[in-house]
Formats: C-alpha cells, structure tokens, sequence
C-alpha cells in the first residue's frame, strides 16, 4: 500500500492528464476490436434485427479457410499491400531528401506534395475516376494526344491495370506522410555529423546509405510498419473506383469483410474476417520488430 501510494503520489497527475485519451482508445478502439472478437464465433444476419447473435464456435473460421476465394483474395491484398508499401517508401524517401536540400521553388514544391494527402480519400477516388474514363477522361486524352493508342482504353477490364491504376491513387496519397517524416528525421541529423563524413572521403551516396540511413532506422521501420497496415486494410479507393470488379477480381480484404456484412448480411463471418486482417497485421508487425531487434537494434 505504502508502495501504491508513494507511486500515486509520484506518477498520479501524469495520469491524470492520460486519462482522457486513454478513456478516448478504450471506447473508440479497444470495444469495438473486443465486441468484433465476439462476434466473430456467432452468427448475425443484419436482416433478422430481433434474433439474437447464435454461437457456432469457430464455425466461421472454418468456413472462411475453407473457401477458395479467401485465399484468392488473401493473394491479392498481399500482393497489391506489397507493392504499394514498397512504391510509398521509395517515393517518400525520395522525396523527403529531396526537400531537405534547399532549392528555390522548395516550399511551393512542399505545399504540392501536402495537396494529395489532405483530399479525403473518397473524393481522390470519385475524382481519379473520372480521370479514368474510358470515354471522357482527361488520361486517355493526354496519352492520345502525346502519340499513344489509348483511345478508348478501359482502366478497369482487368485486374493487374486496375489494380495499378488504384496504386497511383494509393501511393499518391500515402507518400506526403512518408515524405515529410523524413524530411523531419533528415533535419534532426546533426550537419556536423555529415560534414565528418565528408571530410572523411565520404561521397554523397556513401553518406546516404552508411550515416543517413542507418540513423533513420528507427524512423523508417515504423514508417513501413504504418504503411503496411494502411495498405493491407486499404477500402476507400478501390470501392469507390472499382468496387471489386470486374468479376471480384479486384477483391480485397477490406471490401471482401465490407460484402460479407452488408452484401451478405453475415456480419459473424465478416467479423471473423476483420480478426483475421488483425492477426495478419499483428504478426507482420511483430516480424518487423523482430527484424529490427535482431540487427543493430532501434536508435
């Protein structure tokens, strides 16, 4: 008791102050994650409001594994997830050294890259498209025009150009975060630190890959681990501009868990999916972390 109050004593205030937020994830975050782990071994039809949930145990678990389009569509998420983390940290990478080099035009240059992250991700879709069209886009008519044969040409009619279409969507959006972490984490770096490199023979490419780098370790392996999370639960993008088509080939899933609920009206197997894409992510980003712990270690 002695012990509990002397820590109360010591550590209530900043408690306090936490308090608010916590009480703010617990609702908003941790009920939710509890109430769909439950839900998860019952079955749920949206469309009998007045049945009450029926357990079945790991019923839909077992239904879920068992269908071959789970694993289709498991493919696909990982595969689209995949490129889209690896195009969003080269391009953010990129760009962030990039503002960190002065420049006339820089800020004007910041600003445009801020543009694509603040649009709501609805809109970007709605937006791109439009962009898309294979009647009326504004893409096929500049293509066309600059000597390509896309008159006419169908964005969506197969699953690898649609799936690259949403990616630019995707990546377009995700990258100005990446970008300007870095670029917070370039100008954190020490200019003497460089300079010693510098006097030391070291060339620019050698002070980004043996200094740069390995002192934005820490900074880049959470980065990856937010992109990929952002990336394997994707939604927004590719219903607005695909819906899962053409022929569900297009599934991911984040819209195969959204069909199920309210396609379906099976919201137990739906919730049973989202625990799965937890687990997935969960692990992935233990593996990360693991990943790190065994190198040198975050900084």
């Amino acid at each position: 008791m002695v012990a509990l109050r002397v820590a109360l004593k010591r550590y209530g205030f900043p408690y306090a102050l936490l308090l608010p937020a916590l009480l703010g994830v617990g609702i908003l975050t941790l009920y939710p994650l509890l109430n769909t782990f439950w839900l998860s071994f019952h079955r749920y039809n949206l469309l009998r409001l007045g049945q009450a949930p029926v357990f079945t145990g790991l019923e839909n678990y077992r239904r879920i594994f068992s269908d071959e389009f789970f694993w289709f569509v498991l493919r696909n998420t990982g595969l689209f997830a995949g490129g889209c983390v690896l195009a969003t940290m080269a391009l953010g990478v990129g760009v962030g050294c990039l503002l960190n080099v002065p420049f006339r035009g820089r800020t004007i240059l910041g600003v445009a890259v801020l543009l694509p992250w603040v649009i709501p991700k609805v809109a970007a879709g709605i937006v791109w498209k439009w962009i898309y069209d294979d009647q009326y886009g504004i893409l096929n008519f500049i293509l066309t025009k600059l000597g390509f044969d896309f008159q006419g040409f169908s964005w969506f009619s197969s699953a690898p150009i649609a799936f690259l279409a949403v990616g630019v969507v995707v990546v377009g959006q995700s990258f100005p975060f990446i970008a300007l972490s870095i670029l917070a984490g370039l100008q954190a770096i020490s200019p003497e630190i460089m300079e010693a490199a510098a006097g030391d023979g070291a060339g620019p490419w050698q002070r980004f890959t043996l200094v740069t780098l390995p002192m934005l370790k820490g900074l880049l392996l959470i980065l990856t681990i937010l992109s990929t999370v952002w990336d394997f639960k994707v939604f927004d993008q590719i219903f607005i501009m695909t819906e899962g088509g053409p022929a569900q080939s297009t599934y991911v899933m984040g819209i195969y868990a959204w069909m199920t609920a309210f396609g379906e009206m099976q919201m137990g197997r739906a919730a049973a999916i989202a625990m799965v894409m937890f687990a997935i992510l969960a692990v992935i980003t233990l593996i990360y972390l693991r990943i790190a712990r065994s190198g040198e270690g975050l900084e």
